[in-house]
């Protein structure tokens, strides 16, 4: 064992040992990371999707976010508009839409998760009506002057995944209809990104519809003009959401793996430490003729590293094969979320 492993070792114990320190440093990581994606989240919407420039058609963001865009669009087109702060009553749908999902959280998720889904949904809140200063205003006029629709949807897509993808990865969410995601993927044991991405399309079309509808030309352009269009890239937005979210969110994600290994004692030794069932099959190697042990299980992507980790401490000789999988059917056990 290297000085870095032992020295993690120690610190391990010392928290292990402290269940006060170790409380705190979980539920004060989430609080920052919720804070940090509704700050990424607040930045892409007010630059990106609902800049309230002038000359500046917004981009629908999907979600929750994007169903509170089409309630003001909506609001606005029946003469309902707040001149001195455009996203007030974008922030205020957003929080009423949010309230009936937060208590699905509560009841079909985990305490933990609903609370600082809360700390994330308030903190949009906050951002969005804070990012009111011409600083965010050029940063809309640079990016549509320059960019255009497709900058929008690439950054927009950006901000929005990785708001949802760091909230995901601390087990919280961004709000909205990713609790919805969310509790789907835990139920199918499937990734959340497809469900998130067939919500959103359905938001978006019915923003664009709208756009259509409320006949505000933009330039030269007629406002179906800019309504279909808006569709187009809104699927490079989904896209580039989906991805990101699949990407850094592992949780849901499932690999095979296979452990090659003269060592008897290592599927006992695996039961014990790690919450899943394997097989055993007896094999022969083909080049030594001696026997070996084959041994097949299935876990999280989260937990490969220190399972891999786990079974090199045991026997470093193992052959250990990892395989990808789309979905698992059957009794597996995933850590609840808190």
């Amino acid at each position: 064992m290297n000085k870095q492993e032992k020295t993690k070792k120690k610190i391990n114990s010392f928290i292990y040992n402290h269940i006060w320190l170790k409380y705190s440093l979980d539920y004060g990581t989430a609080f920052l990371m919720s804070v940090l994606s509704a700050l990424i989240f607040a930045f892409g919407v007010v630059c990106f999707m609902k800049p309230g420039v002038e000359g500046i058609s917004d981009f629908v963001s999907g979600g929750s976010s994007g169903l509170a865009q089409v309630i003001a669009l909506a609001l606005e087109m029946c003469g309902i508009k707040y001149e001195k702060n455009s996203n007030l009553i974008f922030s205020i749908a957003y929080v009423c839409i949010n309230a009936p999902l937060i208590i699905l959280a509560f009841k079909g998720i985990g305490k933990r998760f609903a609370i600082f889904t809360i700390v994330n949904v308030a903190s949009v809140f906050l951002f969005t009506n804070i990012f009111t200063f011409d600083f965010f205003k050029e940063i809309s006029n640079f990016v549509n002057a320059n960019g255009g629709f497709l900058a929008r949807a690439l950054f927009g897509g950006l901000c929005t995944g990785l708001s949802s993808a760091i909230a995901y990865k601390f087990e919280t969410s961004a709000g909205g209809f990713d609790i919805v995601a969310y509790y789907m993927s835990l139920r199918k044991s499937k990734a959340a990104g497809p469900y998130g991405m067939l919500i959103n399309g359905f938001i978006i079309v019915a923003f664009n519809v709208l756009t259509g509808i409320k006949g505000t030309p933009v330039g030269e352009y007629s406002s179906w003009t800019v309504a279909i269009s808006g569709i187009l890239f809104s699927i490079i937005y989904l896209v580039e959401t989906m991805v990101i979210i699949d990407l850094i969110n592992i949780r849901n994600k499932k690999v095979q793996v296979q452990i090659i290994t003269e060592n008897s004692d290592l599927p006992r030794l695996l039961l014990a430490n790690i919450p899943h069932g394997a097989t055993i099959v007896k094999g022969r190697g083909a080049y030594s003729g001696n026997e070996r042990t084959i041994v097949y299980l299935v876990i999280s992507s989260s937990e490969l590293k220190s399972v891999i980790h786990f079974i090199k401490e045991i026997d470093p000789q193992s052959f250990v094969n990892v395989t990808s999988l789309q979905q698992v059917v059957g009794r597996f056990y995933m850590k609840p979320i808190k």
